[in-house]
């Protein structure tokens, strides 16, 4: 009488080694767009988190701070405390943004805001900053203020970005937001 003992045959063991390098081969691409996209929202929210400490910094201050983006080839940015007779920062950042963690974003600027439907390409008007006066509102005393940064993935095919865009009001409101999303349909989208 022969005993036959358990376990798997080399035949299962291969069987079973070329459906999971199936999966991750067919999983791979897709990982890599969310990992890219992920590092776009980082990058967005980075952005917004500094637009929103210099308003809250100009209103706790009652004086004019200014967020400053600092590189075309990043998404590197500070808060200062603005120079309205240089129209410029003054020495001493009161917060900075590290790029580190979002090595494949750029941040595309424009000052008069024209619509969510043109993408801005990573680098344009860059460097450029927004003024905030002492009561939170987009200083009028700076003539170049940042209406509208979007934040692209300039290494990605346009149909696997999600591109994002924040939206500066002349009040003081900072907004971040899809344009590929519809207002209409999805509270996160911009048109």
């Amino acid at each position: 009488m022969s005993r036959r003992q358990g376990g798997m045959s080399i035949v299962e063991i291969l069987v079973a080694i070329g459906i999971i390098a199936l999966v991750i081969g067919l999983g791979a691409p897709s990982a890599l767009v969310w990992i890219q996209n992920l590092q776009i929202r980082n990058a967005g929210e980075a952005v917004l988190n500094g637009l929103q400490t210099a308003r809250l910094e100009a209103l706790r201050r009652n004086t004019t701070v200014a967020f400053e983006v600092t590189d075309p080839n990043s998404v590197a940015w500070h808060v200062c405390l603005f120079d309205l007779t240089s129209l410029t920062c003054s020495p001493g950042d009161l917060a900075t943004g590290d790029p580190s963690g979002q090595v494949n974003a750029r941040l595309g600027v424009e000052t008069q805001f024209t619509d969510f439907g043109n993408p801005l390409d990573g680098g344009v008007n860059v460097p450029q900053l927004v003024a905030f006066d002492s009561f939170g509102r987009v200083s009028p005393q700076n003539p170049t203020n940042i209406a509208r940064i979007d934040v692209r993935n300039p290494v990605m095919a346009a149909t696997d970005e999600r591109r994002l865009s924040i939206a500066i009001t002349v009040a003081g409101q900072v907004r971040m937001c899809d344009p590929g999303l519809s207002k209409a349909l999805n509270p996160q989208g911009c048109k």
